[in-house]
């Protein structure tokens, strides 16, 4: 037994000794796109500023094909979307992969919403679920029965809606998924809710508009709004000022204007025919920019005026038509949901045959840029960051410039002593290994990058943890440039770089920390002397 204490006792002291881990800072989103159309009122605008160019920054490839085209959200350093049964986080900066999520056992067919460091998404199978953001890990899940979840939820005030295939409006609560309230309506809602202010707006496939007030434990009916020719209603509400916006399905070819507090008609613009609105509308400066879903190589994108007097216009008629720009097809299948950021209008589209990202000038619709892709469907564009995001078959695109370089801590323990170490890098890094500090002085880590560039590294060490000269390797040979290390008296920086890829970085020195420092000297004795202790009772003669 006493082998067994002496074993325990110094494994104790080795993990004492000599542990790290690494608190990653990804980069920090300062124009995050958190939900479905970016905020709660649905304008499909940011105040992002945005590529000025088709520079394609990095992608991702998925093993599969993306089988339902969704957007992307980004927050906290992430971009977040759905592939199929899984939820995946890259890092906003390179496009490595963080995490997967689990398998769901139905496929995720809702927009994704981000809030509070969680992120919600709805299912196939009539399931909400929570995720972690930092993670991928399950929080939560909410089985509201049978119908689909394909709205985006809104996530308010500690409250998460969403709508169903089977004609409820769901609340519940955000942290911990218990049921809140439902509202019936009288067809399915595929619209994602929007809230502004103490109300919640919807479309629905009965052809209305619905607006409920949400400010006490149960919602109250505000009003309803009835589309001319009773179709449905599956793009966002989006509010701007104190008007609503949105397309309907089919016959009636139009965008719609209201009052937000009242659901009074203000004005109504009809597209030429079979130019049915499926998808989402944005708005900004005052002007909304529609793209119908019509599947027809004419088919146009239009800017409109949002604060145009009461009335019933075609779209042609200049009191409400800023401009409209040809485009090719455009249709749900083909993402096309217009965003607005750095006074220009971004969208997906086919046209030419080629699946396509374009950019126009917000002003007058003249071309910006666009960028062609080889092949299968692509996604809803977003804005964040100055970059613009999306999907497209099995890919992810980032589009924009390159990120600053992030910073990242390591915390290592050693000889009883904390140490933080500070690296400073354009790619994404992994776990440090100090597990070889003392026996060889040396410590490494994992570095993965945007293919094709050149990547740089500065990390400062604390000198009294790892001591120089130093010797810095990239997969066991020499960087592409090694600068002379920078001695502070207490810390040193190394700056080296190298061609981005998957690497392994290793840094020896000469000097290291005792393994046991007097910190741990006390500790030490104390546990050998209960050891002899318990060797001395062992020897006792029993009587």
């Amino acid at each position: 037994m006493h082998k067994r204490y002496v074993f325990l006792s110094l494994t104790f002291l080795l993990a004492f000794a000599l542990t790290s881990s690494a608190a990653f800072g990804l980069y920090e989103t300062t124009d995050p796109w958190p939900m479905h159309r970016h905020n709660p009122e649905r304008t499909g605008a940011t105040t992002s500023t945005a590529p000025n160019t088709n520079n394609t920054l990095w992608t991702y490839e998925t093993y599969y094909s993306f089988s339902n085209i969704h957007s992307t959200i980004i927050a906290d350093g992430k971009v977040i979307f759905v592939d199929y049964r899984n939820i995946k986080a890259l890092d906003e900066t390179t496009g490595v992969e963080l995490w997967t999520s689990m398998t769901f056992p139905n496929s995720l067919k809702s927009e994704l919403a981000y809030a509070d460091a969680k992120i919600y998404v709805g299912s196939d199978g009539g399931f909400l679920y929570c995720i972690n953001a930092a993670t991928g890990a399950k929080l939560w899940e909410y089985n509201h029965g049978t119908g689909n979840i394909r709205s985006g939820p809104a996530v308010v005030d500690g409250k998460v809606y969403f709508g169903t295939s089977d004609n409820y409006l769901y609340a519940l609560n955000a942290s911990n998924g218990l049921y809140l309230w439902r509202y019936t309506a009288a067809g399915a809602i595929y619209s994602s809710p929007t809230i502004s202010e103490d109300l919640l707006y919807f479309g629905c496939d009965d052809g209305k508009v619905y607006a409920l007030n949400i400010t006490g434990s149960l919602p109250a009916l505000k009003w309803t709004y009835t589309t001319p020719s009773s179709q449905r209603v599956r793009g966002a509400i989006a509010v701007y000022g104190d008007r609503i916006f949105f397309g309907s399905y089919t016959a009636d070819n139009s965008v719609f204007a209201l009052d937000k507090n009242t659901g009074i008609w203000i004005w109504t613009c009809t597209l030429p025919n079979n130019y049915h609105i499926e998808n989402s509308v944005a708005v900004a400066d005052s002007i909304v920019y529609v793209i119908p879903s019509y599947n027809g190589p004419s088919n146009e994108i239009v800017a409109l005026y949002a604060n145009a007097v009461s009335g019933t216009y075609a779209y042609t008629d200049p009191a409400i038509r800023k401009w409209s720009t040809t485009i090719g097809y455009g249709g749900l299948n083909y993402g096309s949901e217009p965003v607005v950021a750095d006074d220009k209008v971004f969208f997906s589209h086919y046209s030419d045959s080629k699946y396509r990202v374009t950019a126009l000038h917000a002003r007058d619709g003249t071309p910006v840029w666009s960028y062609a892709f080889s092949s299968g469907y692509v996604g809803r564009p977003v804005i964040a960051d100055g970059r613009l995001f999306m999907i497209r078959n099995k890919y992810v695109y980032c589009f924009g410039s390159p990120y600053p370089p992030v910073t990242y801590h390591y915390q290592v323990s050693a000889g009883g002593q904390d140490f933080d170490i500070v690296l400073t890098i354009n790619a994404t890094p992994g776990e440090l290994d100090s597990s070889t500090l003392i026996t060889l002085k040396k410590i490494s880590y994992e570095l993965e990058g945007i293919p094709g560039t050149i990547g740089m590294s500065n990390i400062t060490i604390p000198n009294q943890m790892l001591g120089g000269s130093y010797t810095v390797t990239v997969d066991g040979g020499l960087p592409l440039y090694s600068a002379s290390p920078v001695d502070n008296g207490t810390h040193t920086s190394l700056y080296f770089t190298y061609f981005q890829s998957i690497h392994t970085v290793e840094i020896t020195g000469t000097t290291v920390i005792p393994e046991f420092s007097s910190a741990i000297i006390l500790p030490l004795l104390f546990i050998l002397t209960l050891i002899a202790a318990s060797f001395a009772r062992k020897k006792l003669p029993s009587n």
